[in-house]
């Protein structure tokens, strides 16, 4: 069937730094921007989450810490494709992220425990939970909204983000084992894949 078909993968178009910071000018007010921007963006970027790992996220389990004067949050992420055990792992968030969080919750009413991410509806109440096939959606939605080009809006996905710093930090010089360690994979081939084709536009 290989031999066939191959083995080619499509890779997802990563939403590198510079085209979250336009995702990021292109979200709305209200409960919808302040959700996008805190924690499908935001988030998503700094833990390099999968999408069933973002909607997986309890507010519960979110915590801070404060160093040399700056607060800053984490967030538990229970199980994952590599955690199949749920040992867990908690990964630390950037100053813009725990900001933006915390004005998410002041929307949510700062509740103690649930589901972080949250469906919007179009008048913009808060809902029930998000589901991870909505993740996708969202980005593409805000791409078209920032003004990204029909062929870059289609190869766009829920790991996006995760392809996206990830190829930043390529760009950086950081590392093999720095990158698979904080993208938490366990083959060096999988990260090849994401890096194989850093994204201009």
């Amino acid at each position: 069937m290989h031999r066939k078909i191959g083995r080619y993968q499509k890779q997802a178009f990563g939403v590198t730094a510079e085209i979250l910071e336009k995702l990021l000018l292109a979200t709305e007010a209200g409960n919808r921007g302040a959700r996008d921007r805190a924690l499908l963006l935001l988030v998503a970027y700094d833990t390099m989450c999968r999408r069933s790992e973002l909607v997986s996220l309890m507010i519960e389990d979110i915590r801070y810490s404060e160093t040399n004067g700056i607060t800053r949050a984490s967030v538990l992420i229970r199980k994952s494709k590599t955690d199949q055990l749920a040992k867990g792992r908690r990964l630390n968030l950037g100053e813009e992220a725990t900001e933006a969080i915390n004005l998410w919750l002041e929307r949510l009413r700062n509740p103690k425990e649930g589901q972080l991410f949250k469906g919007i509806n179009r008048g913009q109440k808060i809902t029930g939970s998000l589901g991870s096939g909505q993740i996708s959606r969202i980005y593409k939605r805000l791409a078209k909204r920032a003004g990204l080009g029909k062929e870059l809006i289609e190869q766009i996905s829920g790991h996006s983000l995760r392809v996206g710093n990830a190829q930043d930090m390529v760009n950086s010089g950081e590392s093999m084992p720095m990158i698979m360690g904080k993208g938490r994979w366990s083959k060096t081939d999988t990260v090849m894949r994401y890096v194989e084709h850093i994204n201009y536009i």
